[in-house]
């Protein structure tokens, strides 16, 4: 039982930070599954880069 268990955190940590990373995006105005599978090869980068990244939410509002 506690290797299923040990297995289940892990992968729940390997789909977490994509997650994340992928609901951030959608906020900034940035496609969330094109970020999920950038994050997924690149856990930590993806998400630094995000945040470096203009928001283009707030371009889409003044446009409107």
């Amino acid at each position: 039982m506690g290797i299923a268990l040990l297995a289940f955190m892990g992968l729940a940590l390997l789909l977490i930070v994509p997650f994340i990373t992928a609901m951030f995006a959608k906020r900034v105005g940035r496609s969330p599954v094109k970020w999920f599978f950038i994050c997924m090869v690149l856990p930590l980068i993806a998400t630094f880069l995000l945040f470096l990244l203009p928001d283009l939410s707030e371009e889409e509002n003044t446009n409107n």
